[in-house]
């Protein structure tokens, strides 16, 4: 499906070229870790509780987050959804210190704005101040 979308070329890419990409990487990853379990299975290898030990809260506010950031992201621009986003997972996520938090998650959407809008020219929607 994504080469019907077109790949593009090195300096434009086509919108076929990011889930081709992702495709193979994915394709790859699966293959890797069906030969190792096979290998594991033929030298009498255990089973293993896959889902042991997985902080499930963690995962539940990160799953949350991504979808608050998708539904409020039109409403409160790019900038400030960005930066929200990124207190939720440094802060609530990752348990690092709060002025930490903000620090990086400032630097974070400064950057991601510096990039995305200032440099490459994606138009993404502002906020309801203009930010």
């Amino acid at each position: 499906m994504s080469y019907r979308l077109g790949w593009g070329d090195i300096h434009n890419p086509g919108p076929g070229l990011i889930p081709f990409g992702v495709a193979v990487l994915l394709g790859l990853m699966s293959a890797g870790l069906s030969i190792r379990s096979l290998g594991e299975a033929a030298r009498g290898g255990q089973e293993k509780n896959v889902f042991a030990g997985i902080a499930w809260k963690k995962i539940i506010i990160a799953l949350c987050g991504l979808l608050g950031y998708a539904i409020f992201f039109n409403f409160l621009g790019f900038r400030i959804s960005t930066f929200l986003l990124m207190i939720l997972f440094l802060g609530a996520v990752s348990r690092m210190k709060w002025r930490w938090t903000l620090l990086t998650a400032l630097i974070t959407a400064v950057c991601a704005y510096l990039i995305f809008e200032a440099w490459l020219g994606c138009p993404f929607p502002t906020g309801p101040f203009g930010i």
